[in-house]
């Protein structure tokens, strides 16, 4: 085997199988065809290393390359999300390559001469059929990347261009090896291209968070193999002075030293396999702020398990918010309407204002009791979170009106968050209101100020202002429901409730919001996890 082997054609074929299996691991939206296209591709750069080497099996697994005409469209109706009549091309494309490679199994010589040099009875027609197919192939997979939005389109092309070079390290090289046109060593490059573009549509087609776990599993597995490499090697090399005698017992033969050497493969391996999850997963913490290890998924089982136990009762406090809520909502419907009546009937407008009032306030606290008793489930996407929270903080202003306090962002421009943003929103608008209202009708007081900056595996969202602050008396209960500084008698009467909303919101995500007492005023601090 020669150096240029080694060099080329392992590696395509260990990249190939590592995308496809870390994908088929960790991946959520990847789906079969490209799975199967990367593991095509991988037993593809077998065939041909079996065939440098001169191996008689080559010749009988060369024809399993034909697979790969199925295996890209495949792919490329999966990415495209096509079915019937499409789906329908992909089986027949399976079955053409089946054929092939059953014929090349069973009989070689129909394909090419020994060691695929000489083309064979049947090798012309088949290669006019296949190019046939590679052709329509490539004209479907073009369709589908003219069809595609601005989105999904380079995603569709790389499955395009991933068949287009496949088919020229693929059918073409093995075509130039036939009629001794070409080496087959020249298939390298093309390989090279197609198993990278397959690697991009399969990341690049995860959400945010499991694109990030593909790449973490991808780094971890060439960490894990380097780490094999090193280790094998120094232990192969002290091999002969482990055993007893000194002797290679695959070379002797010998029962006895088989059981040693498996006695001291066992020992040695013990501690290492420890070691090697400690120098991974400490690479993994260094390299990523959310890193995929044992200790921090343990972690992250007992969050889940917590926040699940606390869904569920808020489950059945839904049920019972619910019921509340409709039994009072019917009530308040008449009252308004007898106001409407009794508005007609020339009843003082003064006390008709006040009675529209109090509906409208509870109203609000009917609301913000769903809100808290029955949330929705997370819908986690990635967003522009300084966008998210100027419009978050401009519906409040106009909610304000006349009056209303000048609101300064400051902090980075453009923070992708990873959260559900109408979750983020809420809290955003939850927290800006109540410092606007803290503030609200004195003008020489500074703006509310709201910050948006990363910290350590964090976004932090921080809103300030120079009210008058937190009450004492009320700061330990803060975020618990029903607590509020602002009481029936105050110019906006809180329902106790957005606080508490805010706090459950971030404890669903895995952050927290906090409170921090200033000489003057108020500092609030909502800490998102973030998973880059």
């Amino acid at each position: 085997m020669t150096p240029a082997i080694v060099l080329t054609f392992f590696p395509l074929c260990a990249v190939a199988l590592t995308i496809g299996l870390v994908a088929l691991r960790l991946g959520k939206e990847t789906r079969g065809g490209l799975v199967v296209l990367s593991s095509g591709l991988a037993v593809w750069a077998t065939g041909l290393i079996l065939l440098l080497t001169g191996a008689r099996i080559a010749e009988r697994v060369l024809p399993l390359g034909m697979l790969l005409a199925g295996a890209v469209l495949h792919a490329g109706t999966d990415v495209a999300r096509q079915r019937a009549p499409r789906r329908r091309s992909v089986t027949l494309a399976y079955g053409f390559g089946v054929l092939v490679a059953l014929t090349g199994f069973f009989a070689p010589r129909l394909l090419y001469g020994e060691g695929a040099r000489g083309p064979g009875p049947v090798f012309l027609p088949l290669a006019v059929v296949a190019s046939g197919v590679t052709v329509a192939t490539l004209v479907l997979l073009a369709r589908l990347v003219r069809d595609a939005s601005s989105l999904e389109r380079p995603r569709r092309l790389a499955v395009l261009l991933s068949c287009a070079f496949g088919s020229l390290g693929g059918g073409g090289a093995i075509a130039l090896r036939v009629w001794s046109m070409g080496r087959v060593e020249w298939s390298a490059p093309p390989l090279f291209a197609a198993i990278a573009l397959t690697g991009y549509a399969v990341f690049s087609g995860e959400e945010l968070r499991v694109r990030q776990r593909l790449v973490q599993g991808a780094v971890q597995a060439v960490i894990t193999a380097a780490l094999s490499a090193v280790g094998l090697t120094a232990f192969i090399a002290a091999l002969p002075w482990l055993l007893p005698g000194g002797a290679v017992p695959i070379a002797t033969g010998s029962g006895a030293s088989i059981l040693w050497l498996a006695f001291v493969v066992f020992v040695a391996a013990l501690p290492l396999e420890p070691l090697r999850m400690l120098l991974v997963e400490g690479a993994a913490r260094a390299l990523f702020q959310s890193p995929i290890t044992v200790p921090e998924l343990a972690d992250r089982v007992e969050r889940t398990e917590t926040r699940a136990d606390q869904a569920e009762r808020l489950a059945a406090l839904g049920g019972v918010v619910s019921a509340v809520a409709h039994e009072i909502r019917n009530p308040l419907g008449v009252i308004a309407a007898q106001v409407k009546l009794l508005e007609k009937s020339g009843a003082a407008t003064a006390s008709l204002d006040g009675i529209r009032h109090e509906v409208d306030r509870a109203k609000r606290f009917l609301d913000d009791l769903l809100r808290y008793g029955k949330p929705r489930p997370l819908d986690i996407r990635g967003f522009d979170a300084r966008a998210a929270a100027e419009l978050a903080t401009g519906s409040v202003l106009r909610s304000i009106g006349d009056g209303a306090p000048r609101v300064e962002f400051s902090g980075e421009a453009s923070l992708v968050a990873t959260a559900d943003r109408n979750a983020f929103s809420d809290v955003v608008t939850i927290l800006v209101s109540n410092a606007c209202f803290a503030v609200e009708g004195d003008p020489d007081l500074p703006p509310v100020r709201v910050t948006l900056e990363r910290g350590d595996r964090e976004l932090r969202l921080v809103v300030e202002d120079d009210g008058p602050g937190v009450p004492k008396e009320i700061e330990e209960a803060l975020f618990e429901p029903f607590v509020t500084g602002r009481g029936r008698d105050a110019k906006r009467p809180g329902t106790g409730l957005g606080l508490a909303i805010a706090a459950r919101w971030l404890e669903r995500h895995g952050g927290t919001l906090s409170h921090e007492r200033r000489a003057r005023g108020t500092r609030f601090v909502a800490r998102w996890p973030t998973t880059d």
